[in-house]
């Protein structure tokens, strides 16, 4: 067989692509592992992370993240190496840093320094990634520096996306905040309300009323026509009592806060049996709850029994209300037309949605959960349970 012969100049160049290839395949190391750690990382371990492997991939032995807010104010979120050597370097917020920089400070006790951009979505940088070493090197290749960008972009979306999350989820509670506030300012102008229309026109309707019964039963003999008109009078004087009652029982029902949640929604349930609609209980619970879970609960069945007496046609409704685990459950099960769902409700059915979302948000801001099942003639059913601690306050 004959053998080929020796070419240096080949076997330089395969071992050159080798170096290449594995030089691609360490870069390509470093940002698939680093990529699948910052997922699982909260955002001051990421910070650590990749500070740390951007120092041992370009064998640079300080390094430093900074970042600033809106208004320039710099701050350090995380340090690799000395910290006396780290403090010499230059900090300054440079929000038009695009791509790595490299800079050589001789006779400086960090003689090169990297500095590479951590930029958010709108493309100005929030802040940067600063390599040094404490021995001269050589500048990292269009390649490592390339490389070091993506890392820092990489930590950059999850500093950002975790930003954007915190922010949302502030909002989200001051949202909820003032809500709770507004159904808080609400329940008390109701009490207000009900207690003055109590307190003054309900009495002077009760008043009225009495005078009139008073002075028929003394009146004497009428002709018909004015005997009719008299008793039309009474019954309306005795239907705006009634109504008044009603109006005062809705705004604040006084059974409440005397006798209890139970008490008060089979109260509110007169409206459905006044209705010829059958009313069924199929667990009852007497425990006293805190007051802001009675009231949220009580305004969730109030809105239940509005919709099945304006939408529903509902021949029967059953209810249900328990302590079971800590948790008070309530349910409100009719068999009426039903719906679809309740997001198919937004065109066809605003008022039904928008209680359906009221209720939905009572219930969150008593820590429980409201769910809705429905099917077109197949009837609704509201679910909600709401953690409870029976010496008054909410879990």
């Amino acid at each position: 067989m004959q053998t080929l012969p020796h070419d240096p100049g080949s076997a330089l160049a395969i071992r050159t692509q080798y170096r290449q290839s594995e030089s691609r395949a360490a870069r390509l190391r470093l940002l698939v592992h680093t990529g699948q750690e910052l997922t699982r990382l909260a955002p001051d371990a990421m910070r650590e992370q990749v500070l740390a492997r951007a120092c041992a991939f370009l064998a640079m032995d300080h390094g430093m993240l900074l970042e600033w807010d809106a208004d320039g104010r710099v701050s350090t979120t995380a340090r690799h190496g000395c910290r006396d050597r780290l403090n010499s370097l230059e900090i300054a917020a440079d929000r038009t840093m695009r791509t790595p920089n490299w800079q050589d400070r001789p006779g400086e006790s960090l003689p090169n320094v990297l500095r590479v951009p951590l930029r958010g979505g709108d493309g100005n940088a929030f802040g940067a990634l600063v390599l040094a070493n404490s021995v001269s090197l050589r500048a990292p290749d269009n390649e490592d520096s390339e490389s070091m960008q993506l890392l820092a972009t990489l930590l950059a979306a999850h500093l950002e996306n975790d930003r954007l999350l915190t922010t949302l989820k502030a909002r989200d509670r001051t949202l909820s905040d003032l809500v709770k506030r507004l159904f808080c300012a609400q329940e008390d102008e109701r009490k207000h309300v009900a207690y003055d229309l109590h307190d003054g026109l309900a009495q002077t309707l009760a008043g009225l009323h009495q005078r009139l019964q008073g002075f028929a039963g003394r009146c004497p003999t009428l002709p018909d026509t004015l005997g009719a008109d008299l008793q039309a009078i009474l019954a309306l004087a005795q239907h705006c009592v009634v109504e008044g009652r009603q109006l005062i029982s809705g705004l604040r029902p006084t059974v409440l806060d005397d006798f209890g949640l139970l008490k008060a929604v089979d109260k509110e349930a007169d409206r459905l049996r006044e209705a010829g609609i059958s009313v069924n209980w199929l667990t009852r619970c007497e425990v006293r709850f805190p007051s802001q879970v009675e009231i949220g609960l009580f305004r969730i069945a109030q809105e239940a029994i509005n919709n099945i007496l304006k939408h529903a046609h509902a021949k029967q409704v059953q209810l249900a209300l328990e302590l079971h685990d800590g948790q008070a459950w309530l349910r409100v099960k009719d068999n009426g037309k039903g719906f679809a769902a309740p997001e198919l409700q937004l065109d066809t059915d605003k008022t039904r949605h928008l209680g359906l979302v009221t209720m939905q948000e009572r219930a969150s801001l008593l820590g429980g959960r409201l769910t809705c099942t429905s099917a077109i003639n197949g009837g609704t059913q509201l679910h909600v349970g709401v953690p409870v601690n029976l010496d008054g306050t909410l879990q």
